[in-house]
């Protein structure tokens, strides 16, 4: 339902109004005046239109009412103080702050320190007491710790200027050594943790034993490291001629064999035997043998795997735990020739234990009348000198390098 409602607006005649002023209230709610006089006029509004025409008459009554200014009315009987806050605006004079004064002492405390900092790293580079004097090695096993010391190059500097990074790449280039690590220990000593290969071959060859690594790297062998002694399987080069390397391909397929071989085969292998006819044999602690042939080239190496891969399909035949044979020639792997007897040839037999070392022959002896024992001849000493005194060093020992190797420290509880 529409109604019709009559909307009023009063004019005060005496703030009139420009001429270019626009009012605010819509179209339906202006006021006709003709001669100042106010009109009604009459529109037709709904509900919508009504609560939008209400909310624009007010909000145009506050925006046209004018503003009274702020006033501060103080009570007639209160006496007022005066602040002490000054204020910033405040006309007068300047007040010129004493800066040069602090200016001058900042900049003398500025070069004291300076000088002060300078003076302290000085020390710290020149001072006796920061000059690296002992390189701890810890890890080795097979490698000696004044070839480890060498072949770092530790500088003789100060502690806070030594390059670990440099040392550990020229650790890194010895063929033995896996991963290294370098840290600097105040005051004055250098440590050195590496981590080696592990043997995967020994390898005996005129009575010398040598591990090999899986990248070839070579180094004297001795029957100090049991655990490696134990665990490394052997070659016995018989090789004629003098000494020949071994490809790292053939090393690493030796160590896989024997890792594998007691899981196939029922028995280990006690070990690899390069004759004189340039055949590799495999030697099993059962006591019997498979003959390979020739591994010089890498065609010989690569028909490694299908000899095995022959050997391993007699299982169903053969009792390699037991056996009634002494050999399986492979080397023509699709018709492998099976014979002999069963029984270790005593230089595999004492393959597991470390060589004899050569030493001088012993004179012969006369039956029945004893030789005579040899009095030691006292070595001379040196004598110091006078005015030194000579402090032993258990732990440590000099390298050619003027370093002292010292002994890596163990955690509390060990």
């Amino acid at each position: 339902m529409r109604r019709t409602r009559v909307n009023w607006d009063i004019i005060e005649p005496r703030q009139p109004r420009p001429a270019h002023h626009i009012s605010s209230h819509p179209t339906s709610m202006q006021l006709l005046t003709t001669g100042g006089v106010p009109r009604a006029t009459t529109a037709v509004l709904d509900d919508r239109e009504q609560r939008h025409a209400t909310a624009r008459a007010q909000a145009a009554a506050i925006v046209d009412s004018p503003r009274r200014p702020r006033r501060f009315d103080a009570a007639r009987d209160r006496r007022l103080r005066r602040s002490p806050r000054r204020r910033s605006h405040a006309r007068g004079p300047a007040r010129v702050k004493p800066r040069v004064r602090w200016t001058r002492a900042r900049r003398l405390i500025a070069a004291a320190v300076l000088l002060i900092q300078i003076a302290l790293l000085g020390l710290a580079l020149l001072l006796p007491a920061f000059q690296v004097r002992g390189v701890s090695i810890s890890g080795t096993r097979l490698l000696s710790a004044p070839d480890l010391v060498a072949a770092a190059d530790v500088p003789h500097q100060s502690i806070f200027t030594v390059d670990a990074n440099a040392i550990r790449q020229r650790l890194l280039a010895l063929p033995w050594l896996r991963d290294a690590t370098v840290s600097t220990e105040l005051p004055a000593t250098v440590r050195i943790a590496v981590v080696e290969r592990a043997p995967a071959l020994r390898v005996r060859r005129d009575g010398v034993d040598m591990f090999v690594a899986g990248n070839g790297a070579v180094a004297p062998a001795s029957g100090a490291f049991e655990q490696a002694w134990s665990s490394t399987p052997v070659l016995l080069d018989d090789r004629a001629g003098s000494s020949q390397p071994i490809a790292a391909q053939l090393v690493q397929d030796l160590s896989l064999v024997a890792q594998r071989f007691p899981a196939i085969f029922g028995c280990g292998v006690a070990a690899y035997q390069w004759g004189v006819d340039d055949a590799v044999s495999i030697w099993s602690t059962s006591g019997w043998r498979a003959i390979v042939g020739h591994l010089d080239t890498h065609d010989d190496l690569s028909a490694l795997p299908a000899q095995l891969a022959s050997l391993s399909s007699l299982r169903g035949q053969l009792n390699f735990a037991k056996p009634n044979f002494g050999y399986v020639d492979l080397e023509n792997p699709a018709a492998p020739a099976i014979g002999g007897s069963a029984g270790l040839p005593p230089e595999v037999l004492q393959a597991g234990t470390p060589a004899p070392a050569a030493g001088p022959p012993s004179p012969p002896a006369t039956a029945g009348v004893p030789l005579p024992t040899p009095k030691p001849s006292p070595s001379p000493s040196p004598s110091p000198s006078p005015g030194t005194k000579q402090t032993p060093s258990p732990n440590a020992s000099p390298t050619p390098a003027n370093f002292a190797i010292v002994e890596p420290t163990q955690p509390p509880g060990h």
